[in-house]
């Protein structure tokens, strides 16, 4: 059962999220709320507690290795781990590797304009 605070820290994450530049929301193709930075999406919610976030291969190892985040159950090739938010301290650590994620997709959007 999800309890109710999980949709204040959920909303409030994204609040922050959305704070960092260039970073827009969009709806996920399969359901939740996905968030961009130039149409690269780099991290989505599914409900209040559950998130997908890709990194690159060497965060992605790292956050695994740590136990920080959970392999991705559908596209770990592709650097994405999943993250799961149990209580208000879980909030920071999902900021994390959020800026990772964010550090990430931001370098993949300069490299790609710069071969342009």
């Amino acid at each position: 059962m999800i309890r109710p605070e999980a949709h204040t820290v959920s909303e409030s994450l994204k609040n922050w999220i959305l704070q960092l530049p260039e970073v827009v929301e969009a709806p996920h193709r399969f359901g939740g709320t996905q968030f961009q930075v130039n149409r690269l999406e780099f991290m989505h919610f599914h409900g209040d507690t559950f998130l997908d976030i890709r990194l690159s291969k060497e965060y992605q190892a790292t956050v695994l290795k740590q136990g920080t985040a959970i392999p991705h159950r559908f596209a770990p090739q592709a650097g994405w781990v999943s993250f799961r938010i149990e209580n208000a301290e879980d909030v920071e650590r999902a900021k994390n590797v959020i800026q990772m994620a964010y550090a990430n997709a931001r370098s993949r959007v300069v490299r790609k304009e710069q071969n342009v």
